[in-house]
């Protein structure tokens, strides 16, 4: 189907319309009109057909004198699944077929309750005969695209397709990505479209329920800018005037930009073989002043307005104003993916086979008939053992995928916890000392000293401890010195004596002998040789009472055949 087509993209607060060529070389825009979208007509993609509404696109179509007679919408919305699969390679023609008769495995739902439609984004495998087709399989309520029939038949257009927005876009921008990966935003009022395009294959889509909806409310609400009552005013005073700095601004658009940063964190994460090396935005977010450079800080990426696309001639088409809320309007007559309700048609009429020229044809038409269908259920059937096989083959390879995918996030979760724990082991194992048990050790200094030791001063640090003490006699002092080389906490070589003074009292001439010790900690993962030695000497002591327990008996069987031999002898 040629010629030139209407393509209208319904958005929460304004509804673009524009003459295009339709799947043709060339993307000429002939006319194109913006129109206020009406309070309820759209949620989500779903849209709620008023007279009024229909009778102001009807007015809008004749006044831009837009003739054509074809019709292609474009939608975004929530509502529409998605799912990258791997089929076989078969004939274009077919992938419709095998989607059709795999469809219940990617979408777990009442599939007579959904349209589907695919793009191609590549061929995946080398080999010739090991190759297979990734594809980008969507599926539409068949309740969302009913309003989207039933106003094309109110605006007496032919309906030609209905496109997935984000297919879309990608027409428009794939050629802008011939080499490498970057990723595309489209930022609408309501909902935001992430797209990761690499060498011109769309390899990544997804849908953001977040827009600049409420930063066009904030304008619309202020009494910064004069006239700014409606949306259209708004987004004009932003496309001029840079808010991006204000600080209601700010905390409008923050909610759409984190977003956006999880999503790409997401991508760059799961395809490190692919970076991505800039990020290009378009729709409404993209003409308002100041966003790229916004973007930049929160991202942290290089943004950059998607502006001039070869083979689009866009600038051209719109030189009084930015094409950017346009980009999927445009983009949906190129290659749409085709949502759309399926028309069974009935020949009516048609000529009675039988006779001709008074010759009865019945019994050769018969026959050839029946060579006919022996001939192509024999094709039937290799076809369907062909494709059963490689069905097969397909639900196999994609079960082991599954299984990995699964376990993909859970091996990530655990390395990435492992190394955090590891890393929390390594710092604790660097703060750990001996001061820790510092009450431990004194109360071994309690237990273990003889009665009459005081002291007089104790000193720890990170390495060792210092003591000053005073006993009775130096006999005493002996003692001391001698039981802290026994502490499991002290190395025994390391205990030293520092100096040694006998003072005489000369109120009371009672005689104390002062002296201070020294001495180094044991290492944190030190284990005292005696219980090493201790759980030895268990584990010898249980096998060598098995081993006596063992003599015991050969011992006594012994006794009794000796018994034995003597009865026998008498």
């Amino acid at each position: 189907m040629a010629g030139k087509a209407i393509s209208i993209e319904i958005g929460y607060s304004l509804t673009r319309v524009c003459e295009v060529d339709y799947k043709a070389k060339t993307h000429r825009v002939y006319r194109r009109f913006t129109v206020p979208t009406p309070a309820g007509v759209m949620n989500d993609g779903v849209l709620r057909v008023t007279p009024e509404y229909v009778e102001e696109l009807r007015k809008a179509l004749a006044d831009s004198k837009m003739k054509a007679k074809q019709v292609v919408f474009t939608i975004t919305s929530g509502r529409i699944n998605s799912r990258e699969v791997m089929i076989p390679m078969v004939k274009d023609n077919r992938i419709a077929d095998v989607v059709a008769a795999n469809a219940s495995e990617y979408f777990p739902v009442d599939l007579s309750q959904f349209e589907l439609a695919h793009n191609i984004l590549g061929v995946v495998g080398e080999k010739k005969g090991q190759q297979q087709y990734k594809l980008l399989v969507m599926a539409a309520p068949k309740a969302l695209l009913q309003d989207y029939y039933e106003l094309a038949k109110e605006l007496k257009l032919e309906l030609a397709a209905i496109d997935y927005a984000g297919n879309s876009v990608f027409q428009v921008a794939k050629d802008k990505v011939s080499k490498g990966t970057s990723l595309v935003v489209k930022i609408d009022e309501h909902s935001t479209l992430v797209l990761a395009i690499q060498n011109s294959v769309l390899t990544f889509t997804r849908y953001l329920p977040y827009g600049v909806d409420e930063a066009i409310q904030t304008i619309v609400d202020s009494s910064r800018w004069a006239r700014t009552d409606t949306v259209v005013d708004a987004m004009d005073a932003m496309a001029l005037n840079d808010c991006t700095g204000f600080p209601e601004i700010v905390e409008a658009l923050t909610p759409l930009t984190n977003n956006i940063s999880r999503v790409v964190d997401y991508y760059t994460a799961h395809n490190t073989d692919a970076p991505v090396e800039k990020i290009y935005i378009t729709g409404v977010g993209a003409d308002i002043k100041g966003m790229p450079g916004f973007m930049e800080k929160e991202i942290s990426f290089p943004i950059e307005v998607l502006r001039q696309v070869e083979g689009w001639r866009l600038e051209q088409s719109f030189r009084t104003q930015f094409y950017g809320g346009y980009v999927a309007c445009v983009g949906a007559a190129a290659a749409p993916l085709g949502f759309k309700k399926d028309e069974k048609k009935k020949k009516d009429n048609a000529p009675a086979a039988g006779k001709k020229g008074g010759v009865n044809l019945a019994p050769i038409a018969y026959a050839v008939l029946g060579v006919g269908v022996a001939a192509a259920l024999v094709l039937v059937v290799l076809s369907v053992l062909r494709l059963m096989e490689a069905q097969r083959q397909n639900m196999e390879l994609m079960a082991q995928n599954n299984s990995l995918e699964e376990i993909i996030p859970i091996y990530n979760e655990y390395v990435a916890t492992q190394s955090t724990y590891n890393l929390v082991q390594s710092m604790y194992s660097m703060t750990e000392n001996r001061n820790e048990e510092l009450v431990e050790f004194l109360e071994e200094l309690e237990k273990k000293l003889p009665s009459d030791v005081h002291v007089v001063s104790l000193t720890s640090t990170l390495d060792g401890v210092a003591i000053n003490m005073t006993v009775s006699t130096k006999s005493e002092a002996a003692v001391a010195i001698e039981q802290l080389r026994t502490f499991e906490s002290l190395i025994p070589t390391s205990v030293t004596v520092n100096s040694v003074v006998e003072e005489i009292d000369e109120e009371t001439g009672v005689s104390s002998v002062n002296f201070a010790v020294a001495a180094i900690y044991q290492d944190m993962d030190y284990v005292p040789a005696d219980e090493t030695e201790a759980a030895e000497d268990a584990a010898a002591d249980t096998t060598a009472a098995g081993t006596a327990g063992a003599a015991e008996t050969d011992t006594a069987e012994d006794a009794e055949a000796d018994a034995a031999d003597t009865t026998a002898a008498e």
